[in-house]
């Protein structure tokens, strides 16, 4: 599959392009800074020990992808989005950023009620859209030695697009569930502040979700 990671300098963006990458999918670094962009894209090559990973700038990392994964911070998300509105076209978007903030740690999502459904607002009603990886830990997919394991909850508006999603969960080796429509897009990224006050709270870096009964 060809897959475009918009924010990929980030840890979950970057640990995505790398599990991805190792499997065989055609990765593409997107940036502002082409520069940015294609150190990243060198960085991942050599830790991934593959080299099929390319950089380029948002604009030309959206062009013919069959997947575009929106990973920037809260701040950036609207303004990428605006940026790449025409590029991105009707190409499927999976969205794994969350809107919080600090000093306490927090949820802060946009007047939409998510950054998922930001997404929809800013890219039009007809956007596939679908988001998830909220409670998958980044430190555990940048760290290659380390085997990938837990529940990956996808919810989107486009069931095909969500299907993609957790196929490619499937492959990074977490069992995938849909776990509906992007209404509950809040849901998922609230768990992620959560997650990462327990991570700090019991010093830790996995800790993830698990489902019981399925």
């Amino acid at each position: 599959m060809r897959i475009s990671i918009i924010g990929a300098t980030g840890d979950m963006g970057y640990g995505l392009a790398l599990r991805l990458a190792r499997l065989g999918h055609d990765i593409c670094i997107g940036s502002r800074q082409l520069e940015k962009a294609q150190e990243a894209a060198q960085k991942a090559r050599e830790e991934a020990g593959c080299d099929n990973i390319t950089g380029l700038d948002n604009v030309a990392a959206c062009q013919d992808r069959d997947l575009i994964i929106i990973s920037v911070p809260a701040a950036g998300h609207r303004p990428t989005l605006q940026a790449l509105k025409d590029v991105i076209g009707d190409t499927p978007v999976l969205d794994v950023t969350i809107p919080m903030a600090f000093n306490p740690l927090r949820y802060d999502p946009p007047a939409e009620g998510s950054n998922a459904l930001e997404v929809v607002a800013v890219l039009g009603e007809n956007a596939k859209v679908a988001a998830g990886f909220h409670t998958v830990s980044a430190s555990m997919l940048c760290n290659l030695s380390k085997t990938v394991a837990g529940d990956l909850l996808v919810v989107g508006n486009d069931d095909d697009t969500v299907e993609k999603v957790l196929a490619l969960g499937t492959e990074i080796g977490l069992r995938g569930f849909h776990a509906g429509g992007l209404n509950h897009a809040s849901t998922l990224e609230a768990l992620t502040p959560m997650i990462i006050g327990m991570n700090k709270r019991y010093k830790r870096g996995h800790i993830g979700i698990g489902l019981t009964g399925i």
